[in-house]
């Protein structure tokens, strides 16, 4: 049977138990201590140093970069791939089109991975789209100044212009070339992306013309006076392929062609005026005619019309096919008839008079040509011959009167 504990010795227990206790804690807060000491020091970042940047149309491309701790391991990835190791440079090829990110990153000797340095460009080698032209002078232009506008499929792409024989350059857009001289011109543009793809060019002709056309000839007008209240005009122009403007008594210009014939003309004075437009939009100076109708009136003069309807050519003679006309209510004799032929022609360098001759018509005081009232007569008739035209075989060229049109102007006297 075991003694009771004495007070003295239950004490003893307690203060071991109590020394036992605080050794846990004492050792809970050592242990707790080592697991909250500091880690070693941060891994550096590479630095890089030269590669691609941007757009590119290379599809090869080479990093250099240098580490930040000596004697780290340097790893390297290309979009997204596991990172391995690598030494700088760096060289990727085969690249696709579209966008790149190069990472390289330190890995110490411990193993710990830093952060990565990047570098993200994009991979272009897709040329742009031939551009639009979105403004283009006119062809015929009659502007000595020239200003072109461009469009392109491709966003954000900049321009090279060629004008005429230069070269290649950049230009603006829109672009104004000034002082061009008249003649022909070309401009050809193309379109290059940010990656330095250029694409096929567009290319635009134009012709330059700022000289006005000349006045034009009139081949036919009305007798001045005119028995008669309407009136035809003929004309023609230097210029090839003109269009005509014919104005009225002062009225504005309107588009007309020739033969321009009016009527319903009051007694009195009249003026007509034509001039020649040409395609790049250049105005002649005007051609005028004034005339008296005096159509309501008694005692008219006697009118004649017509003219040589085939092709003359050195040493040949036709018979000019005139057209009296009688505007009074009795007949007429027609005693004389004066064919005057005008100066110069519808091409430059042929004169009518140098070229041509005149027979005149055999009419005379003698041998009368007779129009009945209110009629007219062609001749030749009745033993008045047609009055003749020759264009003379000269010693000089005359090839310059190839196609030319001639005028003629026709008076006379009559007594009834």
């Amino acid at each position: 049977m075991r003694a009771p504990h004495t007070t003295r010795t239950a004490k003893s227990a307690r203060r071991k138990r109590l020394l036992t206790l605080l050794g846990a804690l004492i050792f809970l807060a050592i242990a707790g201590y080592a697991v909250a000491a500091p880690k070693g020091p941060s891994v550096a970042t590479p630095t890089i140093t030269s590669g691609p940047t941007g757009a590119t149309s290379a599809t090869s491309a080479t990093f250099s970069f240098v580490a930040g701790t000596r004697g780290d391991t340097l790893e390297c990835s290309l979009d997204g791939a596991a990172f391995a190791a690598c030494t700088s440079p760096k060289a990727y090829t085969g690249l696709r089109d579209g966008a790149h990110t190069f990472d390289v990153r330190e890995r110490t000797r411990a193993g710990q991975a830093g952060d990565a340095a990047s570098r993200t460009w994009t991979v272009d080698t897709q040329a742009p789209p031939a551009p639009q032209l979105a403004q283009k002078p006119a062809d015929p232009s009659g502007a000595n100044d020239a200003t072109f506008a461009f469009s392109d499929g491709e966003a954000n792409v900049t321009y090279l212009c060629q004008l005429d024989a230069a070269s290649y350059a950049a230009c603006s857009n829109p672009v104004t070339y000034k002082k061009l001289a008249d003649g022909a011109h070309a401009l050809s543009v193309k379109a290059r992306d940010a990656a330095g793809n250029t694409g096929a060019a567009t290319t635009y002709r134009w012709r330059i013309d700022t000289v006005a056309p000349p006045k034009p000839q009139l081949t036919q007008t009305p007798p001045n006076p005119s028995a008669s209240s309407s009136a035809t005009f003929a004309f023609a122009d230097r210029e090839v392929g003109v269009a005509f403007e014919c104005a009225l008594d002062g009225g504005s210009y309107a588009a007309c062609t020739s033969p321009k014939a009016y009527g319903g003309l009051a007694d009195g004075s009249h003026a007509f005026a034509v001039r020649a437009l040409d395609a790049a939009g250049n105005r002649s100076a005007a051609t005028t005619y004034t005339w008296s109708v005096l159509a309501s009136s008694s005692g008219l003069p006697f009118t004649i019309s017509g003219g040589y309807g085939g092709t003359l050519y050195p040493g040949k003679t036709g018979a000019l096919a005139l057209r009296v006309a009688n505007p009074n209510n009795v007949p007429i004799l027609v005693t004389s008839l004066t064919v005057t032929i005008q100066s110069g022609s519808t091409k430059a360098g042929c004169d009518g008079p140098a070229n041509l001759q005149i027979t005149p018509s055999n009419v005379s005081a003698t041998n009368a040509l007779t129009v009945p009232a209110n009629g007219s007569v062609t001749l030749p008739s009745a033993g008045v011959s047609a009055p003749q035209v020759l264009m003379r075989n000269l010693s000089t060229n005359q090839d310059a009167c190839m196609g030319a049109v001639f005028s003629f102007a026709y008076s006379g006297s009559s007594h009834s």
